[in-house]
């Protein structure tokens, strides 16, 4: 078969692990993958041989847009068995060029990454909604991570039921593959006793939060220190809020970490703190690592996962009493949670995936 993969950028984020985990379902088939973006990262390096990778020149999107289209015309062969897409510009842009014949393929599947009714306002939900309007038509499958995450997509854009089908299809996540990287532990200097948390440092995940609720825990826990992987915007703030709270010694924020499981695996517990997500799939690979982890409510379905400690949103006092609790609790949930990531594994999700294409196929 022929598939095409379309993203942004080849950094790694939630969205672009989905995508790298359909790449490598597909292995033995030919895979074109596009980045609209120059090459940032060696994220994609270890694809399959039948792999092409198609970095553009430039940073500047609308020019990356410009030569992805004049390469997509060049082409020989420029129809795919399968198109894979999980962002709402790139969804939205593919439908554009699928509704203008440049391309063609017997299923696009696309994804949403983000809850964006919830994250965005003013002219930037508007240049959501006109890619919604423009290029979902062509959508074949609209794959929501959560139920509620759906709901908050029709509620925000009622006519996206009438554009395409929408189903409901949770994360998939790599077992075998995290724990591979989780036992590189070559290098890296760990504490003792800590609290790890990992994401772009961007206001949604809530690190002003986690840092205030861990100092208010600090004097039950002198020996605690926190760890927050990641790199963004809110850095600055972040270590303003640290410096103010007498926590320099304390909270460790080492920036962009590549291999971010052996931290998981060695940690204390492990803590996502975010205000809103999709769903959060470094959720998933803290399970797949640590037997105890605290998240808050920030996506549909949190709350039903066996053995999670929850918290409420955008509270400093609840997340400091669920990680609290973690921290007292002498519970192993590892068979829990190993038994929750089975039923989450890629060859579930494509079957799920393919099921979907079928219906829709039958339907028609």
């Amino acid at each position: 078969m022929r598939i095409l993969i379309l993203l942004p950028n080849d950094t790694m984020g939630g969205a672009e692990q989905y995508l790298k985990m359909v790449a490598s379902f597909h292995k033995s088939d030919i895979i074109d993958i596009y980045f609209l973006n120059k090459k940032l990262k060696n994220s994609w390096e270890d694809s399959s041989p039948l792999t092409t990778l198609h970095y553009s020149k430039y940073s500047r999107k609308y020019i990356s847009v410009f030569l992805l289209i004049l390469n997509l015309v060049r082409s020989k062969n420029k129809s795919y068995d399968y198109i894979f897409t999980s962002h709402v510009y790139t969804n939205g842009l593919i439908g554009i060029l699928l509704g203008l014949r440049l391309i063609g393929t017997k299923h696009f599947v696309a994804r949403e990454s983000t809850s964006i009714f919830l994250r965005y306002t003013g002219l930037k939900l508007l240049s959501y909604k006109i890619f919604y309007w423009i290029g979902y038509r062509k959508v074949n499958l609209l794959i929501s991570q959560t139920e509620l995450m759906k709901n908050q997509l029709i509620t925000g854009f009622p006519k996206i039921t009438k554009l395409t089908k929408i189903e409901v299809i949770p994360n998939p996540i790599d077992v075998d593959l995290i724990t591979k990287k989780a036992s590189c532990t070559t290098k890296i200097t760990l504490p003792e006793n800590y609290i790890v948390s990992a994401g772009r440092m961007i206001p949604e995940k809530g690190y002003d939060i986690l840092i205030n609720a861990f100092s208010k825990l600090r004097p039950q826990f002198k020996d605690l220190k926190l760890l927050i992987l990641g790199e963004g915007i809110e850095r600055t703030n972040l270590e303003g809020l640290v410096t103010k709270l007498n926590l320099e010694d304390d909270v460790l924020l080492p920036g962009f970490v590549d291999n971010v499981y052996p931290y998981f695996k060695k940690a204390t517990i492990c803590v996502v703190s975010s205000r809103v997500e999709g769903f959060p799939n470094v959720l998933l690979q803290m399970m797949s690592q640590n037997s105890k982890v605290v998240s808050t409510l920030c996506a549909g379905g949190i709350e039903n996962i066996p053995g999670i400690r929850i918290s409420e949103t955008n509270s400093e006092k609840e997340l400091q009493k669920a990680i609290t609790l973690a921290l007292n609790s002498h519970e192993d949930n590892r068979n829990l949670f190993d038994e929750y990531l089975k039923s989450r594994n890629i060859s579930s999700f494509m079957t799920k995936v393919n099921h979907y294409l079928n219906s829709v196929k039958t339907k028609k």
